[in-house]
């Protein structure tokens, strides 16, 4: 956990952040305005590992805390302090507040999300909060959320609507497409031999089902249009989950480059075929579908 008792006073934004979506984004406008107003430095405050993870190991996040570091680190603020759960994770609420937020980073106001829980057992919460504020000497703000066709814009349902593949719903919570990292590795030129050759992306983001996916793929700062697929590839038997995607008009050799792709629909469910022939005639109709 990052200690550092030269903070001058500070407006802090505390949450899990995973994904940034709309939600965080009017979070974080709210906490620059407040900054600024107040002439107070501005902080976000999250946590590593996710407080959510942590409970429960088998939960996929939408983003990595590499990603996550990148993305708040983009958003105009003064300082990204990720704090460590474990250390953290049986600190009661109040002296959560009091030894951390106010003493440590010297906190004198804080804009979190409705549904912003704290402490051990997660056992404080938006009217605990208030209370402590004339206690500790600290400003709050709740920022109300976003909705889409009226339903609120959380983690927890972005997260959801990409592992059920629903990626444009995601990706409008998102307020952008989402999009995994990794290394570029060489794998069994499978699909150079059906004549569509892929890269094969060794990631950490886990979330999507399997599928084959409308993409674009980054790669040394240029964007290459990409059809994707996530799965097992159940026509040659595979037994590990692989992420390849095939680059339109790409002969370029990029073993152990990093590799970012970018979701934009999903076109079908990954299926098992009974030739490679039909395969093939299967990867030419979704090439057209993306093109159409």
């Amino acid at each position: 956990m990052i200690v550092n008792n030269k903070y001058k006073e500070s407006a802090a934004a505390v949450g899990n952040f995973d994904g940034f979506h709309l939600g965080h984004k009017k979070i974080i406008e709210t906490l620059q305005a407040a900054a600024e107003r107040e002439n107070l430095t501005s902080i976000i405050l999250t946590f590593t590992p996710n407080p959510k993870q942590y409970f429960d190991k088998e939960l996929n996040l939408i983003s990595t805390d590499e990603q996550k570091r990148k993305i708040l680190e983009a958003q105009n603020v003064d300082r990204v302090i990720f704090l460590n759960f474990t250390e953290i994770s049986n600190v009661p609420a109040q002296d959560f507040v009091k030894e951390i937020l106010v003493d440590k980073f010297k906190m004198k106001y804080i804009v979190v999300g409705e549904n912003f829980k704290f402490g051990r057992d997660r056992g404080g919460d938006i009217e605990s909060l208030r209370e402590m504020a004339g206690k500790f000497g600290f400003k709050p703000q709740l920022v109300t959320p976003v909705k889409i066709a009226g339903t609120r814009v959380s983690s927890t349902l972005t997260r959801e609507n990409l592992a059920a593949g629903n990626i444009e719903m995601a990706n409008r919570m998102l307020g952008r497409s989402y999009y995994i990292e990794g290394l570029i590795a060489e794998g069994d030129k499978m699909g150079r031999e059906l004549g569509f050759p892929t890269i094969n992306i060794k990631t950490a983001n886990l979330l999507l089902p399997e599928g084959v996916f409308k993409s674009k793929v980054e790669i040394d700062c240029q964007v290459f249009d990409a059809i994707t697929n996530v799965g097992f590839r159940p026509t040659f038997w595979g037994k590990e989950k692989r992420i390849e995607s095939h680059i339109f008009k790409f002969d370029r050799i990029v073993y152990g480059k990093m590799a970012k792709v970018s979701f934009e629909r999903k076109l079908r469910d990954e299926m098992k075929f009974s030739s490679k022939t039909n395969l093939i005639e299967q990867i030419k109709k979704d090439i057209e579908n993306i093109r159409v």
